[in-house]
């Protein structure tokens, strides 16, 4: 009997050195494409579902069953390095291009990239609240590696309430914002409205998406253990993006160290 998914990251322990290194040993090969797919009716959102916990695939989250040899729960530890190794599948689109609303991928997961719950220790240098609610985070690593981490506005409209990550997702952004507070600083939308803010409802594509400004992002500058799920976006000229486009999202925990 498979093991009842935890309800929160916090419930979850650290896998053994054995077994987290089966997990990122197959995330760094390019996972076999999977078999053949009716096609089906998807959400207008770029892999909404899959970043907000309520996609076909979620209750494998955590779990870590890698080439069909269960692990148990639990979260992997790693680092901004070993993150940006992971492969993206090889029938997902190409990292510079956008995920189509009738992908495999809208509502389905890479495993064990995105199945898989990824803690490390990072800078947290800068961020933004990015039009569709997320918390845009870039997390630098000791060696001046980046990659983002994201955390979703977590109110009803934008992750449903059932979503197993939800609670989580509320915690992490209280965390950030009583951070914010500390520093003086906010991340308060600047000439958005509420409808603007919304998740989009029309797919993009790349001509359609402009590339963040550095006077886009709030200085942070602040050391954090921080814990979330794997998940590829497309690379679209976002600040601190890594080369797969590789990201924690959604970031359900996330404690500063200073």
């Amino acid at each position: 009997m498979s093991p009842t998914p935890a309800r929160s990251v916090k419930d979850l322990k650290r896998l053994p050195a054995e077994k987290e290194g089966k997990v990122k040993s197959a995330g760094t090969q390019a996972p076999a494409a999977p078999p053949a797919r009716v096609p089906g009716v998807h959400p207008g959102v770029e892999r909404w579902p899959v970043k907000t916990g309520t996609d076909l695939d979620v209750a494998k989250v955590g779990k870590n069953t890698v080439n069909q040899e269960e692990l148990g729960q639990g979260f992997v530890q790693t680092t901004v390095e070993e993150m940006r190794s992971l492969q993206r599948a090889p029938d997902m689109p190409a990292v510079h291009s956008v995920f189509p609303s009738n992908s495999y991928y809208q509502d389905r997961r890479a495993e064990p990239a995105e199945t898989t719950v990824w803690k490390l220790t990072a800078t947290v240098t800068e961020a933004k609240l990015e039009q569709d609610g997320d918390y845009h985070l870039v997390l630098k690593s000791a060696s001046g590696n980046t990659m983002i981490g994201e955390i979703p506005m977590p109110e009803a409209s934008f992750v449903a309430p059932s979503s197993p990550f939800f609670k989580d997702i509320q915690t992490a952004r209280a965390a950030l914002d009583q951070k914010l507070k500390q520093l003086g600083k906010s991340l308060d939308p600047i000439g958005f409205t509420s409808e603007s803010m919304a998740p989009p409802t029309v797919q993009r594509t790349p001509a359609q998406v402009e590339p963040e400004k550095p006077s886009d992002m709030t200085q942070i500058g602040a050391l954090a253990v921080i814990a979330g799920v794997g998940f590829f976006d497309s690379s679209h000229g976002q600040t601190g993006v890594a080369p797969t486009a590789i990201e924690l999202h959604p970031i359900l925990d996330i404690e500063f160290q200073d």
